[in-house]
């Protein structure tokens, strides 16, 4: 098979790796390729093979398949894989196999090595997409629709880390130099030095690993759909932004003197939604250009989609039969109500009361079939319980003072029943206003916003608004502590009404997170008249398709000839 020297070029400057090209560096790879074929279900190559080439993917499709066995990526014309020959001699470390007949073009690091000193910037994007192939096959993303699969994803830059970790790491040494000091000069033989050691200790090594945990949690990802920024603060916060890659408006950088020193930087994604930024990301640069190069060929393939849509509609509007090829079976349409398809329906169990109390136990942001759950700053908790833990810790220093001899006063039983009694009491005021706090709850669907606020024992109040009702959306942090600890209110203006989401964490988040939902329902109800107005235009094409062949068959008849 041949394919013209044209065909290549355009081929080349469509992957995402060679993008950013001029038609002369792209001419050389291009002489540099060789052409070969592989039929339905033939292994390219297997886990722990020796990497010698690379592929790029002419015709068909390729399914690449993990050791575990699980299918974690589906690429089509335009996608490259095999890409870590060209800067590792390590084995493979996932498999490669021909999901139909397939046209490759393969690249050996051994012609590459000749021509890669002159061709700027690939070296860079294939260790971005080496680093995310195999980052790809580590984390779970359950979210992923059915044929959407992962080009880019990262952290932030390890840097970050590091200054994260700065703070526990001062609270680990602070601890080590002044604990002996208490211990041996300052309070010789008191207990306050070994306390001071062992809260320093614990709080540190805490407070390290939690740092670790929180940098590892936060994702940015680039599939053959969307750009996506996963952020999650361990056990309090979990936020998933995202944006379609045709509704991308522009792509830029943004850039801080400490970035410029360390050597990273925000990619901004503009969108018509709103903008995603994909924040302290090495290699900033190359993943903002790999984001367009993905963004101009999804504008390519929506055309070829909309393309095939039309005319399956008219294979269905004139009752003509589909061929067996998989390519040329009707395209099923994403429901509106199933965002995330191709995943199995959950099992759902009814949780007893503990497990309702403490599930998603100070979470104060998560997602759930699709709705954003917001609740109450964990700081309006607090404000409400400090009573009941201050009488609870008072009742056991009485306690204790009685053990030790202070309070002789006090009989045995009166000081034992009175903390049990203190304690009991002030546990059960605990729960109540935790339960209150954790039913104070504000949502964001795909259609409306809610504030629902459930007392414990008590009536249920709910309020909301449909989405595309929302005139404007406001926010303000209130006093010292909200700026603190960056918490605020929400105010959503609905006609001549108003919903607030009081005391939320992170308030401009939360604006933006409605804002997204705005968005997004706007772009759905945009789809949805493209869709009547492409069924409209269909059903005139079938007619006049039908009238002609009518008219065909009655001059046949007649004997009348066109």
């Amino acid at each position: 098979m041949v394919i013209d020297h044209k065909e290549l070029l355009d081929l080349l400057a469509q992957t995402a790796l060679f993008s950013h090209l001029d038609e002369e560096n792209l001419s050389r790879l291009v002489g540099l390729m060789r052409m070969t074929t592989y039929q339905r279900g033939e292994t390219i190559f297997e886990a722990g093979d020796d990497s010698e080439v690379m592929f790029v993917i002419s015709e068909g499709k390729i399914d690449l398949i993990a050791e575990s066995g699980e299918t974690f990526a589906k690429l089509q014309r335009g996608d490259f894989f095999g890409e870590e020959a060209l800067l590792f001699d390590d084995p493979r470390f996932y498999q490669a196999s021909a999901g139909t007949d397939v046209v490759l073009l393969w690249l050996s690091a051994e012609n590459f090595l000749t021509v890669s000193e002159n061709i700027f910037g690939v070296d860079d994007r294939l260790d971005v997409a080496v680093h995310s192939r195999r980052l790809s096959l580590q984390v779970d993303l359950p979210w992923l629709q059915k044929n959407e699969y992962v080009h880019v994803i990262t952290r932030r830059h390890r840097a970050m880390l590091w200054i994260r970790a700065l703070a526990p790491v001062i609270l680990l040494i602070s601890t080590l130099i002044f604990s002996p000091l208490i211990l041996l000069e300052w309070l010789p033989g008191s207990l306050i030095g070994w306390i001071v050691l062992l809260l320093g200790l614990i709080g540190g090594v805490g407070w390290l690993v939690w740092r670790v945990i929180d940098w590892q949690n936060d994702y940015f990802i680039v599939t053959n759909k969307r750009v996506v920024w996963i952020e999650k603060v361990a056990l309090i916060y979990e936020s998933r932004q995202e944006a379609p890659l045709r509704t991308i408006m522009s792509v830029g950088l943004q850039q801080s003197w400490l970035g410029r020193v360390i050597g990273f930087a925000d990619v901004i994604v503009m969108t018509y939604v709103g903008t995603v930024r994909l924040r302290d990301l090495k290699h900033a640069e190359v993943i903002g250009g790999l984001i367009e190069s993905y963004w101009h060929r999804s504008d390519s393939d929506e055309r070829f989609q909309e393309s095939q849509i039309m005319a399956e509609k008219l294979h269905d509007k004139l009752g003509l039969p589909y061929g067996e090829d998989e390519d040329t079976q009707p395209m099923q349409v994403v429901s509106e109500q199933v965002r995330e398809e191709g995943l199995p329906p959950a099992q759902v169990s009814e949780p007893g009361f503990l497990g309702w109390l403490f599930s998603d136990f100070l979470r104060l942001r998560y997602e759930a079939q699709g709705e954003i759950v917001y609740r109450k700053h964990w700081f309006v908790l607090v404000k409400t319980t400090w009573l009941p833990m201050l009488i609870a810790v008072g009742s056991l220093t009485g306690l204790v003072l009685r053990i030790l001899g202070k309070l002789s006063m006090i009989s045995w039983t009166g000081a034992v029943v009175g903390f049990l009694l203190a304690l009991f009491l002030c546990l059960v005021w605990m729960i109540y206003q935790y339960a209150d706090w954790r039913n104070d709850i504000f949502k964001v669907t795909w259609d409306q916003v809610i504030d629902m606020d459930r007392k414990p024992l008590g009536k249920v109040r709910r309020r909301s608004a449909p989405l595309e009702n929302v005139l404007s959306i406001e926010y303000e942090r209130l006093g010292f502590w909200g700026f603190l600890f960056n918490f605020g209110t929400v105010y959503i203006s609905v006609g001549n009404t108003q919903l607030t989401f009081d005391h939320v964490y992170n308030p401009s988040e939360v604006q933006q997170d409605i804002f997204y939902r705005m968005g997004e329902r706007l772009d759905r109800a945009r789809q949805f008249e493209i869709e009547a107005e492409r069924e409209r235009m269909s059903e005139w094409i079938a007619s006049y398709h039908r009238r002609n062949e009518a008219l065909r068959q009655s001059r046949t008849q007649n004997g009348i000839e066109d």
